[in-house]
């Protein structure tokens, strides 16, 4: 009687079969790398010394804007003027001739200048209210620190300031910084429409004031997504910024501080240190992205100081992000800087200069 073959044993193509499953089932057992990807530590998160150094804001009264920070933040009006062809082409910066203010914290502050634009006639807002909230992707704030929250806040409301709610205490444990963050904060509104944060240090322990009025001036920017990832690559791809901290925020004195739903939950951190820009996740379904522009009242713009602006254009070029606009605003003490406008991951405009 005949003995089939797949009882006397198998042919040498099914034993190659079966080694080569073998070592594929001996390859998946074994124990292998994996790659992630770690905050990165202040040598390597800021290669290029990215600093923000203005923040523009369109406002439909340029006049009323150099009151508010002057009179009520404290600023100094340092330069007034107009718009030359030199100001370049960033989206919606419109002919010459547009008037504008820059205004800066008394030393010893290395606060950001404020750069204020008159808006075209009847322009809408780069941010919408109460339309828009901070679940809404886009550049959303500049941030300041102030000696005391309710002497702050009343000079604030004293000058029929808008603001959110008054100040809200909250803590949060910054394992990556290696302290424990004790503040009382509240956001307001600019003439123009510009949302801001007034933040105060509450903790027994905290630095001594040293600056010789109310406020810091503004120093911070905060840009919300619903997805951080593809913001911190844009940031690193153009500007050399790796993300440097991550907390988690579940208050609800913090949504009430920013308008947001009181079981809101979002994701912030810092990209780069010392360049002073938060990037916050919302862990939302949907919202709606504003993109910013020079032609619409609010926040438009943060301007941004390099080391190396060569070396910014050749990483953009690399990686495809072509800039929306070159040469830049004025800004004290040169009226004519060397630079060029991007618009980052969820819309904001960023002005790189030298």
């Amino acid at each position: 009687m005949a003995v089939s073959a797949g009882i006397l044993g198998s042919t040498s193509s099914e034993k190659a079969a079966a080694e080569e499953a073998g070592a594929g089932n001996a390859a998946q057992d074994a124990p292998r790398v994996q790659s992630g990807q770690a905050l990165a530590s202040p040598e390597e998160s800021n290669p290029l010394q990215a600093k923000i150094v203005v923040f523009t804001t369109v406002s439909p009264d340029v006049d009323a804007s150099i009151r508010f920070y002057t009179e009520v933040i404290g600023m100094t009006l340092a330069d007034e003027g107009t718009l030359t062809a030199a100001a370049g082409n960033a989206p919606g910066v419109g002919n010459a001739g547009r008037r504008y203010a820059i205004l800066h914290m008394p030393e010893p502050s290395d606060s950001a200048q404020v750069r204020v634009l008159e808006s075209p006639r009847g322009a809408a807002a780069n941010r919408p209210r109460p339309d828009s909230g901070p679940g809404d992707p886009g550049l959303l704030v500049m941030e300041g620190v102030t000696r005391d929250p309710a002497e702050s806040y009343h000079r604030l409301a004293s000058a029929n300031t808008p603001v959110i709610t008054p100040p809200r205490y909250y803590f949060f444990r910054n394992t990556t910084w290696r302290r424990d963050i004790d503040v009382m904060s509240y956001a307001a509104f600019g003439p123009g429409g510009e949302q801001m944060f007034i933040t105060a240090h509450v903790r027994s322990d905290r630095p001594e004031w040293t600056l010789p009025g109310l406020h810091s001036g503004f120093h911070n920017a905060a840009i919300t997504s619903l997805d951080q990832r593809p913001v911190d690559a844009f940031y690193e791809q153009a500007l050399g910024l790796r993300r440097s901290s991550q907390l988690e925020c579940f208050q609800r004195n913090t949504n009430e501080l920013i308008g947001a739903p009181d079981d809101s939950y979002f994701l912030w951190g810092n990209v780069g240190i010392g360049v002073s820009i938060e990037v916050w996740e919302f862990k939302a379904a949907s919202g709606t992205l504003y993109p910013t522009s020079l032609d619409r009242t609010g926040l438009a713009m943060m301007t941004m100081r390099v080391n190396d602006l060569g070396k910014v254009r050749e990483m953009c070029e690399a990686s495809g992000i072509t800039p929306v606009g070159d040469g830049a605003l004025p800004l004290l003490g040169n009226a004519q800087p060397e630079g060029f406008t991007l618009r980052g991951a969820v819309g904001e405009l960023i002005e790189v200069i030298a």
